[in-house]
């Protein structure tokens, strides 16, 4: 990433349903299976959920999400405005998905990607993640297989060096 592109003013919180229709817009815009107003609604009620949006000068810039699943942050959900992609917003909200889903009580971060989602899959290597399976024709929209990714445990004394060592590249939220 090249040190100019990160954006200072890059705030990051809580995603609110004053957020959705921001979201909502970005959402059919990055996926071709979005969810539903609804389903975000359904998302932030739940005690388990965190999801939360980065702002750029007030504009929505990004979001995402984890449900906590016992000891487990699933990712559900990571978007970032193509416009700004590749200037470390996905990383920001990823640090902090881990660092409030671990004060949630996770020990661990699974998700699932497209098999096809290189610059995805190059992000979550980056924190860690490491390929543990796949599964077979898991997006409806195409039938493309999705790799089901894992952290070690987000508590270990390796992993905080990664996360400091993250946090010093992207910034601190």
């Amino acid at each position: 990433m090249p040190e100019d592109t990160r954006l200072p003013e890059l705030v990051i919180r809580r995603m609110s349903p004053e957020d959705l229709p921001e979201v909502m817009e970005l959402e059919r815009r990055a996926f071709s299976a979005p969810w539903t107003e609804e389903m975000y609604r359904r998302e932030m009620e739940k005690w388990e959920g965190c999801y939360l949006v980065a702002r750029s000068g007030g504009e929505l810039a990004g979001y995402g999400g984890a449900l906590l699943i016992l000891d487990e942050a699933h990712v559900m959900t990571l978007a970032v405005r193509e416009d700004l992609r590749r200037r470390g917003i996905g990383a920001r909200l990823l640090l902090e998905l881990v660092r409030r889903t671990e004060r949630m009580g996770a020990r661990f971060l699974t998700l699932e990607v497209r098999k096809s989602n290189r610059p995805a899959i190059e992000l979550y290597t980056r924190f860690g993640f490491q390929v543990m399976g796949e599964r077979r024709q898991y997006y409806l929209d195409n039938l493309e297989d999705a790799l089901i990714m894992w952290t070690e445990d987000i508590t270990s004394p390796e992993y905080r060096k990664r996360l400091g060592e993250l946090e010093r590249r992207y910034g601190a939220v």
